[in-house]
């Protein structure tokens, strides 16, 4: 306990205690004696009585004077109980504190708010209440004896190896789903009941709830911090991808317009035919073009758009088909990735090829996976002359999304050409 010394000269205000709790005081510590004594005493007129007729049948008249030990014992020690507490009363009144009811119960209790869950605020108090400091903080000489009851939200403690019955305490953790928990921490009954009250229980249940409340608004700070932390790296993550993807999609568009500016010059139909498929991809594409997520549908309509104006320009050069079934389109998908796979197929693959080249892209579940693979029959990996912008962006876009649970393949089919795989993790939901 923190003490501290008053400058010279100086002293506490005196109170004034309520009358009518000062009278409650004194019957209480009267009445508390007096039924301790008739316990004690009719415990040892009691078995003297039981052992006389046991052994001899007839109860001896000896034992009958043990009927006046209460009365005796009463009128001698009356004087003594009522000093004992005029010198709490005098204590707290040179102190500058006033007499309350919770400082002459015997089980007083106090009530603590916590926001944590009512399951990781009874962990919280399990842990508090186990440790060696709250046990010195108590008076004891080492860590509580311990007990918790779980399911009941119970946690029950005491001095170590002494009595049961002496001045033991009790947590109690309720809570409703979306309502704050509660914390009841209270004195439960034991031998102290029959002493004079000096405040003892009231001083140990502020003490454990200090120390629950001072654990509680620590770990509610760590956690807050945890999750401020942990937005601040989504929002950070958010912005890499965001980044990540805007090289993306001008990789994209600047390589249709140089399509387009050059069927112009040569083929006004044919550039009227690529611009209607232009204009019908950007408005698919515009609106979520700064998503980090889409679906597997709208990313093979994307490359079908592409590949719409790529066979404009390749003509029979270039054939491709698309395989995937409904539910598969649904899932979701990372945006942009499939479309530099295309585009690395169209650029280094087919389009130098001077024969016609058929390109195959197909999603399909494999286990807890989803794979989009990219296949084409060109010049094949000897030919290309490196994985580019395109390649390395979806690299970093997978390890940031999905960690070493995504990875993207490429390969050389023994047919020729390249075979370009994305594997990404399914929804929890689909992996079930």
């Amino acid at each position: 306990m923190m003490s501290f010394k008053l400058p010279f000269n100086t002293r506490v205000p005196l109170v004034e205690h309520d009358a009518s709790l000062v009278r409650r005081y004194y019957l209480q510590t009267l009445l508390r004696h007096a039924l301790a004594a008739v316990l004690v005493c009719g415990l040892c007129v009691t078995v003297p009585v039981v052992y006389s007729w046991w052994s001899q049948g007839y109860i001896a008249a000896s034992v009958n004077w043990f009927y006046l030990l209460p009365l005796i014992d009463f009128i001698l020690m009356f004087p003594v109980l009522i000093a004992m507490a005029s010198s709490y009363l005098g204590t707290l009144r040179e102190a500058g504190t006033a007499l309350t009811p919770e400082m002459i119960s015997s089980r007083p209790r106090m009530t603590v708010s916590s926001p944590l869950d009512t399951l990781g605020t009874f962990e919280l108090c399990a842990e508090t209440l186990s440790g060696l400091t709250l046990g010195l903080a108590l008076g004891y000489p080492g860590p509580a004896s311990f007990s918790h009851q779980q399911f009941k939200g119970r946690i029950r403690i005491a001095p170590p190896r002494t009595l049961w019955l002496w001045r033991r305490m009790e947590v109690l953790v309720t809570g409703e789903p979306g309502q704050p928990t509660h914390i009841e921490v209270r004195r439960r009954f034991g031998l102290e009941f029959f002493q004079v009250q000096r405040g003892e229980p009231w001083g140990a249940v502020q003490t454990v709830a200090h120390h629950l409340h001072v654990e509680v608004k620590r770990r509610h700070h760590t956690l807050q911090l945890a999750r401020r932390e942990h937005e601040l790296q989504r929002a950070a993550l958010s912005a890499k991808l965001s980044a990540l993807q805007a090289q993306v999609e001008p990789h994209f568009l600047f390589n249709t317009l140089a399509n387009l500016k050059y069927l112009i010059r040569t083929d006004g139909e044919a550039a009227q035919l690529m611009l209607d498929h232009l204009v019908g991809y950007l408005q698919n594409a515009l609106p979520d073009m700064r998503s980090v997520s889409s679906t597997v549908g709208r990313e093979l309509a994307l490359a079908g758009d592409y590949l719409s104006i790529m066979r404009i320009r390749m003509g029979e050069r270039l054939r491709f088909r698309i395989d995937a079934d409904d539910a598969v389109r649904a899932l979701p998908f990372p945006p942009a990735m499939l479309i530099s796979l295309v585009e690395n197929a169209i650029k280094h693959g087919l389009e130098s090829a001077t024969r016609p080249g058929d390109l195959l892209i197909s999603a399909v579940i494999d286990g807890a996976a989803l794979r989009l693979t990219v296949r084409d029959n060109g010049a094949g990996l000897s030919d290309q002359p490196g994985q580019g912008l395109g390649l390395a962006n979806i690299h970093e876009r997978l390890q940031l999304l999905y960690g070493e649970r995504a990875s993207l393949t490429v390969a050389a089919p023994a047919d020729g050409g390249v075979e370009a795989t994305l594997s990404v993790p399914l929804p929890a939901r689909e992996a079930a």
